[in-house]
């Protein structure tokens, strides 16, 4: 089974058992439980056990620590809920991924050629990266990125309590495709992209949230495929 037909049929079955639950409890089979008590233990169950097959801290540890909150008193946990478990489930997710931090794959994808533009916004500041494969990380700060070259293949962002502005305007990719892989965590990173670009995105989100602005084009010849992970930030692909 496929890791996203899988999630479907997790998901699918904790569902089923919040209606069970709720049904069990109109008949008075879960007496002195509050329904939705159990349902949103279910729901916080469910994204732990998904933090634990992507392997995300912060999923897992704020999923735990949700978890103890919702049901202190039948833990007798009142001394730590809520905000010492919270304030215990931010610094651990730091210290894990300082620790643990991640090794992206690259994944294959059949190639789907947008001439480069000449437009630049301004900016207060500006660096270029160049190269076939760019990596750049930023970290507790405003930061903006123009990606130039013809050759571009792999890219690695990551930004962690900040906020990173990356821009593709002038960028060519090889072959016509490259490869995005994001980390966000606790900030934000905004990509702007030609309106040409194709732009595919598989973006695991644990607690935060990926959009998208402006029209892209799904025939575009170039394509952008943007994966990685966000937790508690916010991706967001302009189209310009």
């Amino acid at each position: 089974m496929k890791k996203k037909q899988f999630k479907k049929v997790f998901w699918g079955i904790l569902f089923l058992l919040g209606a069970i639950a709720l049904l069990l409890g109109r008949l008075g089979y879960l007496e002195g439980l509050n329904f939705w008590s159990v349902f949103f233990s279910i729901v916080l169950f469910g994204l732990l056990a998904d933090g634990v097959l992507g392997r995300s801290f912060g999923q897992i540890l704020f999923s735990l620590a949700c978890l103890i909150i919702l049901n202190d008193e039948l833990l007798h946990l009142e001394m730590i809920t809520p905000w010492p478990v919270l304030g215990a489930a931010l610094l651990g997710t730091i210290g894990l991924n300082i620790l643990f931090p991640k090794r992206w794959k690259y994944k294959d994808h059949p190639v789907p050629p947008y001439p480069r533009s000449s437009r630049r916004p301004e900016r207060r500041e500006e660096e270029i990266l160049s190269g076939e494969e760019i990596r750049y990380e930023a970290s507790f700060g405003y930061v903006v990125k123009y990606v130039v070259g013809s050759n571009i293949s792999r890219i690695f962002l990551k930004s962690s309590f900040g906020n990173l502005e990356v821009y593709f305007t002038d960028a060519s990719l090889k072959n016509n495709a490259a490869h995005a892989l994001v980390e966000c965590s606790f900030g934000n990173l905004e990509l702007y992209v030609p309106a040409g670009w194709n732009v595919v995105i598989n973006v695991r989100q644990a607690f935060g949230s990926v959009e998208e602005s402006g029209y892209g084009n799904p025939a575009g010849v170039n394509t952008l495929y943007l994966e990685g992970e966000v937790s508690f930030g916010h991706v967001e692909v302009h189209h310009i």
